[in-house]
């Protein structure tokens, strides 16, 4: 089987995300093999994939320089029981980017004033709390289901 580079990463934040998302998609964490060079590489005593400073893999060819910068390339085994869904990521829905809020921002500086609270609420007014036995600030009443009468 071949290796092929899943990405190449400037944070050992980014790196651990990019691991536990192939991880997800089926991949071990032993086929898994992060290349950086030997000042990063005495950084990351502590990851739990293992990790080189061998660049002579051919799929690393492209990635000599993020390498050399410190980057973590993530060089991965092919795993011939992965289908193509699950090696894009597409089986479990997968972004190959981060994810995008599809609401807008809102806006934190319009006028929200003691009269207005609400300036942006599209369906203002009152919402009913309960029936007429239940008062603000007490306890509701169910008469068919009190215990405090029954003898027990």
């Amino acid at each position: 089987m071949g290796k092929f580079v899943e990405g190449s990463y400037p944070s050992l934040q980014d790196a651990v995300q990019a691991i536990n998302a192939l991880v997800t998609r089926g991949y071990s964490k032993e086929d898994i093999l992060l290349v950086t060079n030997q000042n990063k590489k005495k950084e990351l005593s502590d990851v739990s994939v293992d990790v080189t400073t061998d660049t002579s893999h051919k799929a690393l060819k492209s990635y000599q320089s993020d390498i050399e910068k410190g980057n973590l390339v993530a060089l991965v085994e092919e795993d011939s029981s992965i289908n193509d869904e699950q090696k894009t990521g597409s089986a479990n829905y997968e972004a190959d980017s981060p994810a995008e809020d599809p609401a807008p921002n809102p806006k934190l500086d319009s006028n929200v004033t003691k009269d207005n609270p609400l300036s942006d609420n599209s369906t203002p007014g009152n919402v009913p709390v309960g029936d007429d036995d239940d008062s603000p600030g007490g306890i509701p009443v169910d008469d068919h289901n009190d215990l405090t009468d029954r003898q027990l």
